[in-house]
């Protein structure tokens, strides 16, 4: 806080005279006494349009008038040197008192300071009882933040993992995320129940994951040490669990859900019902809850943008504050002495229940998982596109060499032509490119379609030659069975394919 310190001499002047003399200094400025004690005054300068006021600190030590002038208002510098001018308007003040005061005056601003120091005295009785009320309340078990801090932990951890298995640091990899346990809704409602809890741990880039590190940090700070571990552990699932349910149940399309805020905002409901009871001191109660409204105003309509699952926050909210409340009455019978265990395991009980029986209402038949897996599976792959493109290429390769054996409009001399300069050379081109993903790194499954695929071109190749023979001899009796023997194998060949 900047501030400026100056000093004045007092030769032959005792510690009150010297303090009575400085009270009716600081009357004649206009400042504001606030407190007395021993040797010291504290004054505040008046707020205006050009400072929001300045604490002046004057101290008699020995013979030495010491004052100081503090910003007090959260400013970084002083540029317009007013700590300075509070002190020399301060000294100039003192000294013109010392030269006309009166003694009935100075008896008089040493009964006002006697009267002060009584009143700070109280104030600051009050004060210390209001903060161990607040302590009592806000530290009700006592607690460390080992839990919050073992949740973040946890959190970046996994981050931390994804990302080198390649889930993405800013621009995440959706098929990474659901291999590692994310919210997607047609694998979670197809018996992969474990997604409700395991998707608050999993986040989409590391913006999201700091934001949501930092509001766990800021409520935890609050919530631990007034609920206790099993308490606030208890509370981070479960509403993680309901929120991943309400998304589920909001979006009626196929949703791809991950982070720990509906768990957070699960917290924040949480507190939040605390706030609204007399549990916690109304002095700190205001405040916080002014805070606590601000973040879900806030955070709520910033949710409104598209990408973000608003869904899961309100469900968090929501859960949150029921679950608050009934923890706010186990606390206030247990400040009455009366244990209420069944409580915390009602809450688990009612979470699982709730989560089963939307599950088992909306499951999706099993048909659709294996194909959905597969898609996972490939996706995780870096030469996953890569190798989508090259088997688009091939199909266009294959549509121009179906042209040239399926046009029965044209002569056998001209499809003759158009083998040799269009099917065979287009094979030989679709051969180099399916070839080319051997390196590529992509799925055991992918590799598997490459390596059928190069054998459905030998074949393609096969039946070109023998649709040349029978175009050269016109031994239709020869060469027909192999051809059509030939097409068989290749259709059977290509039905395979289509499974993988």
């Amino acid at each position: 806080m900047p501030q400026h310190k100056q000093s004045l001499t007092l030769p032959s002047m005792d510690a009150e005279t010297a303090l009575a003399k400085s009270y009716q200094a600081m009357q004649q400025l206009d400042w504001a006494i606030l407190f007395a004690v021993e040797n010291t005054l504290v004054a505040a300068t008046p707020k205006n349009w050009k400072t929001r006021g300045q604490q002046i600190v004057c101290t008699i030590e020995g013979d030495i008038l010491l004052v100081k002038s503090v910003m007090v208002n959260n400013e970084v510098a002083d540029i317009t040197g007013i700590n300075k001018k509070n002190t020399t308007a301060f000294i100039n003040a003192f000294e013109a008192v010392g030269n006309a005061g009166d003694a009935i005056t100075i008896e008089n601003n040493k009964a006002a300071i006697a009267s002060l120091r009584e009143a700070t005295i109280q104030t600051a009785a009050r004060e210390q009882e209001a903060a161990a009320a607040v302590d009592k309340a806000m530290n009700l078990t006592g607690s460390n933040l080992y839990a919050t801090y073992a949740i973040m932990a946890i959190n970046i951890l996994v981050f931390v993992l994804m990302a080198v298995n390649g889930a993405g640091i800013f621009e995440a990899n959706g098929y990474v995320h659901m291999k590692w346990g994310s919210n997607f809704s047609p694998l979670t409602l197809s018996g992969d129940w474990w997604r409700l809890i395991t998707c608050t741990f999993i986040h989409f880039g590391i913006i999201h994951l700091a934001m949501n590190m930092y509001c766990l940090y800021t409520v935890g700070v609050y919530l631990e040490p007034m609920l206790g571990k099993a308490r606030y552990i208890t509370a981070y699932l479960c509403t993680g669990l309901l929120a991943s349910v309400i998304s589920l149940w909001w979006h009626t399309d196929t949703v791809n859900s991950a982070g720990a805020s509906g768990a957070v905002f699960g917290l924040y409901g949480l507190f939040f019902a605390l706030l609204v009871s007399n549990l916690i001191p109304k002095a700190v109660r205001m405040a916080l809850l002014q805070s606590i409204g601000i973040f879900i105003v806030f955070n709520l309509a910033f949710g409104m943008k598209s990408g973000v699952d608003n869904a899961a926050h309100v469900g968090g909210l929501l859960s949150g504050f029921i679950i608050g409340l009934g923890y706010l009455f186990a606390i206030n019978k247990e400040k009455e002495q009366q244990k209420v265990q069944w409580v915390l395991p009602l809450v688990i009980v009612i979470s699982i229940v709730t989560a089963f029986a939307y599950l088992e209402q909306h499951k999706l038949p099993s048909t659709e998982r294996a194909e959905i897996l597969n898609a996972i599976n490939a996706g995780v792959y870096e030469d996953n596109d890569r190798f989508i493109a090259k088997l688009t290429k091939f199909d266009e390769l294959n549509q121009l060499v179906d042209s040239t054996v399926n046009d029965n409009t044209i002569s056998n001399d001209q499809q003759l032509k158009q083998i040799k300069e269009i099917g065979l050379p287009k094979l030989a081109e679709a051969t180099v490119v399916i070839s080319s993903t051997k390196k590529m790194n992509i799925s055991p499954a992918s590799h598997k379609k490459a390596e059928l695929l190069l054998q459905y071109i030998e074949l393609r190749k096969a039946e070109m030659g023998l649709l040349l023979q029978l175009f050269e001899t016109k031994n239709e009796q020869k060469f027909n069975p192999q051809i059509i023997a030939n097409r068989q194998k290749a259709n059977a060949l290509f039905q395979d394919l289509l499974k993988l």
